[in-house]
């Protein structure tokens, strides 16, 4: 139950209407003197007074105690009171995308120019700005997987944060894309908050407030070494999830030495296979990564010399715009007409009470 304590104000600065009010009070307070006094005036002159209406003063006063009081009601529905609460739906249109970049050290190999991972960085600023009302996060990994940006609409600190992405700063190295799409999910949808299997009732109540989680989606850059994280067991989550996982192929099959690289970032060497003199190869795999993007109902694109090309703006395009549905406890619910239904009433008794009298003072 609603009390006054409830009452707020939508529209405070409304409340300089209330000088109208106060206008009127002092309007009919002077206009009510002004009238006894011409009258007065005139009685001392002869019998003109008996033309007026000698009711006019006090009717003068039942105007002004209807409009009055009907001008304050007015005012206080212009401030917009709002009592109780009430459930508002707001929405905007766009796509959730992670950018999951590979930051490992094959990220630095030179088969597509200048690196790699420099070739991943550019692609990811021109999907960033083709997208239109969406949000954006960045989530690095090799080893591990972190995530740099949540999900925001400001996609220059997306762009920020890339550009400042270095192989050396990884805090562990290896490549790990399962644990990456894990962390990827977390940053779409709390894995925390998503029920696991045999709780299909709490799982549909829990991805409620995830409904446009059909149009999220994670777009892995990679040369699709892997050496641990169960990536295929990762896509399956994601699919159960419903988010497609675009997965962007970085690099060449027949691939380049992986260069040894230092805490100063600086080339020193290659790094060197199991016999401890053959330098080590690291080449695109392609299958694992198109079987990544099948599993999620996803795509396969290939990032070469020649670029990526606008394949993935495409993809994300063709994703149906979600509406990302947010509900908040409004102010309250709008009480406008209690003021102004009341106030209508009193502006239309004092009117059908002018017309009554100036009938009677014809007849």
């Amino acid at each position: 139950m609603t009390g006054i304590d409830d009452l707020k104000w939508g529209d405070e600065s409304a409340w300089l209407w209330a000088l109208l009010a106060l206008g009127l009070i002092f309007g009919f307070i002077w206009l009510a003197q002004w009238r006894a006094a011409r009258i007065e005036a005139l009685a001392r002159r002869g019998p003109l007074p008996k033309l007026f209406d000698h009711r006019g003063l006090g009717a003068l006063w039942v105007r002004a105690g209807l409009v009055v009081p009907a001008s304050v009601l007015l005012v206080m529905g212009l401030a917009q009171p709002r009592c109780g609460s009430e459930t508002t739906e707001v929405k905007s249109l766009g796509v959730d995308v992670v950018f999951v970049v590979d930051a490992s050290k094959s990220m630095m190999v030179g088969d597509v120019v200048p690196t790699r991972l420099d070739a991943a960085r550019l692609e990811i600023h021109h999907v960033l700005d083709a997208l239109k009302g969406g949000r954006a996060a960045l989530v690095p990994f090799a080893g591990l997987a972190f995530v740099q940006t949540p999900l925001t609409t400001d996609t220059e600190v997306v762009k920020s944060y890339l550009d400042d992405l270095h192989v050396e700063d990884m805090p562990r190295g290896g490549t790990a894309i399962g644990r990456a799409i894990k962390t990827a999910l977390d940053a779409l949808a709390p894995s925390d908050e998503v029920p696991r299997h045999g709780e299909e009732d709490a799982f549909e109540e829990a991805i409620k407030p995830f409904e446009g989680a059909k149009h999220k989606a994670i777009v892995l850059f990679t040369d699709g070494e892997d050496h641990e994280g169960e990536p295929l067991e990762a896509a399956a989550e994601a699919a159960r999830r419903g988010i497609h996982i675009f997965t962007v192929g970085v690099g060449t099959p027949q691939g380049r030495p992986v260069l040894d690289i230092n805490d100063e970032g600086l080339a020193v060497g290659t790094i060197k296979g199991p016999d401890g003199k053959t330098p080590l190869f690291s080449a695109l795999n392609t299958q694992l990564l198109k079987d990544i993007a099948k599993a999620t109902d996803g795509d396969y694109f290939h990032l070469g010399a020649s670029g990526l090309g606008r394949g993935l703006i495409e993809a994300l395009g063709k994703l149906e715009k979600a509406e990302y549905q947010s509900t908040f406890e409004d102010l309250g619910e709008q009480r406008y007409h209690w003021p102004v239904v009341p106030a209508l009433l009193l502006l239309g008794l004092e009117a059908w009470l002018s017309g009554r009298r100036r009938r009677r003072v014809r007849a």
